[in-house]
């Protein structure tokens, strides 16, 4: 009996290795017959793989199986899985990936095969958003798509981005793309808020105007097009998303500890005058020494774990398909007691009533929370206080009071103070509502209705009493303001379709309009008698104070649209669209647009051509608009300006007693019209080696005419500023995306993904004015930036820093008009008067990138995948209020605080840091404080790990995924403050002209992400 299992083992070993021994030979092609270099043959349910050589022959063992299957696949081509048959040589031919040559895309009204389109765009797709834990749909679009600059101005949680698509359009209004969710035009703050990262199938981006003319008045800054996810006919499936990130403040600035501001005080004592006695001796030197002071930077900020869940259900029939989701994130900011919470809700239901009828609802709620998330950058917000007050001061005092002011460094009240006492609370509840219809009306004509209601509740809850800035000051207040604002759009749109031999014609007819509304009423109570109950009860304040406010706007607009093709090679797309506003005197506008596409690639000179898989080209031009006004911008309306945080409004006729009084505000022009934006763009579309490489080059040229611009009016004409149309700019550029699979090897994977964007921004005319000076970003500056003819937006404004008046240059110091000494500032004197005054202003840097880029990155073996983002812009230059405060002698700062400064003039030491004299002309409009702000950060390096199929089947688990990343992990730039990126320019009234300033803006955060992704 044993000899026969001997036997019996020593067979199945023969027949094993025997089936191991045995080889599989085959060659892989295209249909046409011709072979595929690269393609990737595996046996299932194996480690076993192989490549197939320049001929597309591979030779591949069986790993012992006497059936194997194999899995034959390659970039652009379905896969092929077919049972092999060892020791014989066979052919796999492969079809192309119809999805993969016809990508569906959105196009607004509509969707159009990607090949079709004719307009220059770009799609961000779910699993390139899933490669980062994000927060809002604007850090999507960064360094992922070119022509698109985002930057995240603030550090501050729950803070929308700033976004430009091929530049600035428009000095006095918004920049920001027009974003439109699920046909929901004109997402707002609390829109974009709403929609978790999990729940966005896809972003597609319109870049020029022939494509974002088909949204006419508001189409000129670009148009991004978020398209949520529905469900998948199926069983239920339950996805969830579980994330937990570690935030940090990135840098910190380099300050002086205790003895070295003892130091710096001694020195800035000698340097104003040196026969007065230090304030601190050698003895008190000494103690400082040891003495572990106050790091404001560490006492201000936190390093706050932000947690984020998401859940979704998803499934349905044929007729039926739903989603359901919960998001909740909570993100405490990098400063203490500040944070924002949001929690979203959505339905997305699709119906088919029958072989006609469709219906889709989709339904989401936003319940948003947060506290102190609202510091702009200033020169008195705490953040910027905290590296301007003195470390040797403790937080409080040995009973546990807070030390409130301090006799050195800032005269401002203790940031730690400000942070724990202040409260600036908002909440609110946002629903909105989407219902589409679409009705086959006959073969080929659809009619569809979108119709969205939007509604939200908000509430903003301050108090500031007699522990923060307002209360030292006898301002203290305690204030509620409510705002109730709902937006209603309908869209009916008729489409017809037809295909005739080789004609392809779509055809679309829109009528729609849009009405947006909004109540605020505000209650301040000033001199409160107590605290204890927060801003609950206002009727404790001495003084109380109401006011009120109340908006209103329509658009009504009409459209066409005819998209043709002839052999599916020769393409046109043309549109026309009329709107009508009511913000302006000239109400009606019309946009027309107009592209063309030739595939090439489909030519019969190009079928010998193998290693091009397509190629297209396509030029357009069209016209989009902005109103860049608010409504009744053409109605001159009552002076209802408030001088105090509690609206002290009024007129004193007897120069003590406040009368009630309504005087006209500033006049309005009888002429306000749409700014225009035509865009003429050229651009290549290719694929090379079976679309394993992707290219695409874009050429355009944007003129913007009719610019609005608050214009100064005179001051016997009651001052201020009124709208008016007064020039015209161009934005002109290149740009470059390539990518694809380089690598594909057996389990290694590597794809790719670099995009390069040029823009060129000059001013045109500003109807005879030569200049505009701006500004006023910030307490301690003013006119720091200007708008001159034949220049680009963004130029800051002030004197040319030349260093220090040397000991040698002495006389010609001297000879100024405030006598100026060696160690002073120097400046150039531009009229040559031998004074420094603000005729000596000059172009001192310019905010706006030369040129921005994105660079991401997969590899991929086996289950394991690394993936990492590199982006960055260069070129441009930060106006710092950050550094000057710090140095001190501005606004609140008395003394030094940053380490340079011990390195400032001295007769034995001639630097070209200005010595703190009397006779100094210490100005922060100065390109000494103008830094490059070129910057390349790692945005995103992630590790992830999906675990083996075989393994989760066992345990009914679909698929399961772990993940660690980072976020701004690295940041190369040469800015000596805290971050290049970030910038006060979304805070002001322009911000086009304003970016690049910088006053004590909070970083954006270096975050540690730990997530986990599931699906039953």
């Amino acid at each position: 009996m044993k000899l026969h299992i001997l036997l019996l083992l020593f067979t199945l070993g023969l027949l094993r290795v025997y089936s191991q021994d045995q080889v599989i030979k085959g060659k892989v092609t295209d249909e046409e017959g011709r072979p595929l270099v690269g393609a990737t043959v595996a046996i299932k349910n194996t480690n076993i793989s192989t490549t197939t050589d320049v001929s597309g022959n591979f030779q591949i063992s069986s790993g012992g199986q006497l059936k194997p299957i194999l899995v034959v696949s390659y970039v652009g081509y379905a896969n092929s899985e077919l049972a092999a048959r060892p020791g014989g040589a066979f052919t796999v031919s492969l079809r192309q990936d119809a999805k993969a040559l016809n990508d569906v895309v959105v196009v607004g009204y509509g969707t159009q095969r990607k090949r079709d389109v004719t307009g220059s765009t770009a799609t961000v797709r779910a699993d390139e958003i899933a490669k980062r834990p994000l927060v809002r749909v604007e850090q999507a679009l960064q360094g992922t798509t070119s022509g698109v600059v985002v930057q995240s101005n603030s550090g501050q949680p729950g803070k929308s981005l700033s976004v430009r698509i091929r530049g600035a359009s428009s000095i006095t209004g918004s920049n920001e793309p027009l974003y439109v969710i699920d046909g929901f035009i004109g997402g707002n703050t609390e829109t974009l808020a709403s929609l978790s990262m999990d729940d966005i199938e896809s972003l597609e981006i319109l870049k020029d105007a022939s494509a974002t003319a088909i949204y006419g008045s508001r189409g000129s800054n670009g148009v991004v097009l978020i398209t949520t996810k529905s469900g998948k006919e199926g069983k239920t499936r339950i996805d969830i998303n579980p994330w937990f990130s570690k935030a940090e403040i990135p840098k910190k600035l380099k300050l002086m500890n205790p003895y070295e501001f003892g130091l710096g005080v001694n020195l800035q004592t000698k340097q104003a005058n040196p026969t007065q006695t230090p304030p601190f001796f050698d003895a008190q030197l000494n103690d400082l020494k040891t003495t572990k002071g106050t790091d404001w930077q560490d006492a201000v900020t936190q390093k706050p774990w932000i947690q984020n869940y998401q859940v979704s259900v998803s499934g349905g029939s044929s007729n039926v398909r739903y989603l359901f989701s919960f998001n909740h994130l909570d993100q405490p900011g990098l400063l203490i007691n500040s944070w924002y919470k949001r929690s979203t809700l959505r339905a997305n239901v699709d119906v088919k009533v029958n072989d006609r009828l469709d219906l889709k609802f989709n339904v989401y709620t936003l319940l948003p929370n947060s506290r102190n998330n609202d510091f702009a950058g200033d020169i008195t917000d705490p953040f910027a206080q905290a590296y301007q007050w003195n470390p040797i001061s403790p937080i409080r005092d040995a009973s546990g009071k807070f030390i409130l002011q301090s006799n050195l460094g800032s005269n401002a009240t203790n940031p730690v103070a400000q942070l724990t006492n202040g409260l600036n609370d908002n909440s609110g509840t946002t629903v909105v509502g989407t219902g589409v219809l679409n009705y086959k009306i006959l073969k080929g004509l659809t009619f569809t209705t979108n119709n969205t209601y939007q509604s939200t509740n908000s509430l903003q809850q301050e108090l500031y009493g007699p522990q923060t800035a307002q209360g030292i000051v006898g301002a203290d207040f305690a204030a509620a303001t409510t705002n109730k604002y709902y937006n209603w759009q309908n869209s009916n749109f008729l489409t017809y379709t037809n295909r005739f031999g080789d004609h392809s014609l779509t055809v679309l007819a829109l009528y729609e309009q849009q009405v947006d509304q909004n109540i605020m009423v505000k209650a301040t109570s000033t001199n409160l008698s107590t605290y204890g109950n927060g801003y609950y009860n206002l009727g404790v304040g001495a003084a109380q104070k109401t006011t009120s406010g109340y908006y209103k706007d329509v658009l009504e607009s009409y459209m066409g649209r005819v998209n043709y093709s002839f052999q599916d090679k020769y393409l046109l797309t043309a549109s026309v669209r009329t709107d009508g506003s009511s913000h302006l005197t000239n109400k009606w506008s019309t946009f027309p647009s107009a592209a063309v596409g030739w595939l090439i690639s489909k030519e019969k000179f190009m079928e010998n051509v193998s290693w091009i898989s397509s190629l297209k080209l396509r030029a357009g031009y069209g016209v989009a608009g902005n109103q860049a006004v608010g409504a009744y911008a053409t109605i001159r309306k009552v002076d209802g300006q408030s001088s105090t945080p509690y609206g002290n409004a009024g007129y004193f006729y007897d120069g003590t007693t406040l009368s009630v009084a309504t005087p006209l505000g500033q006049p309005t022009t009888t002429t306000l019209k749409w700014e225009r934006d035509a865009t003429t763009d050229a651009g290549i579309d290719a694929s090379f080696l079976h679309g394993r490489i992707t290219l695409s080059i874009d050429a355009y040229y944007k003129k913007i005419t009719d610019l609005l611009y608050a214009q100064p009016n005179p001051g016997w004409n009651n001052g201020g500023t009124y709208q008016n149309n007064i020039g015209s700019m161009e934005n002109k550029g290149i740009e470059f995306a390539i990518g694809g699979t380089p690598l594909s090897e057996g389990r290694l994977k590597w794809s790719t993904n670099l995009t390069l964007s040029f823009n060129r921004n000059k001013v045109l005319s500003l109807a005879g004015i030569d200049s505009v000076v701006e500004g006023n970003i910030g307490s301690a500056q003013n006119g720091e930036v200007i708008l001159v003819v034949g220049q680009p937006l963004g130029n800051f404004y002030g004197y040319k820093y030349l260093g220090t008046w040397k000991t040698h240059e002495a006389a010609e110091a001297a000879s100024f008009v405030k006598h100026y000494v060696p160690g002073d500032s120097k400046y150039f004197d531009r009229n040559g008067d031998h004074d420094y005054s603000t005729s000596d202003y000059m172009v001192i840097g310019n905010g706006t990138p030369k040129y921005s880029f994105g660079w991401i990155n997969d590899f991929s073996y086996g289950n394991w995948n690394l993936s990492f983002m590199i982006q960055g812009t260069h070129g441009n230059q930060i106006f710092s209020g950050t550094i000057p405060y710090a140095f001190g002698g501005e606004g609140d700062a008395r003394n030094p605080t940053i380490k340079d400064f011990l390195n400032s003039w001295s007769p034995e030491h001639e630097t070209d840091i200005p010595a703190m004299h009397p006779s100094n002309a210490h100005a922060i409009n100065s390109s000494r404080f103008v830094y490059d702000a070129s910057y390349v950060k790692l945005k995103n390096l992630s590790i992830s790990y999906r675990l083996p199929h075989g393994l989760l089947n066992r345990a009914m688990i679909r698929n399961l995924e772990v993940y660690v990343s980072g976020q701004n992990l690295v940041t190369m730039t040469h800015y000596p403050g805290y971050d290049p990126e970030v910038s006060n320019a979304n805070y002001g009234a322009h911000p086009a002209m304003a970016q690049g300033l910088e006053t004590g803006v909070v970083p954006n955060p270096r975050t540690y992400t730990l997530g986990l992704r599931a699906g039953f």
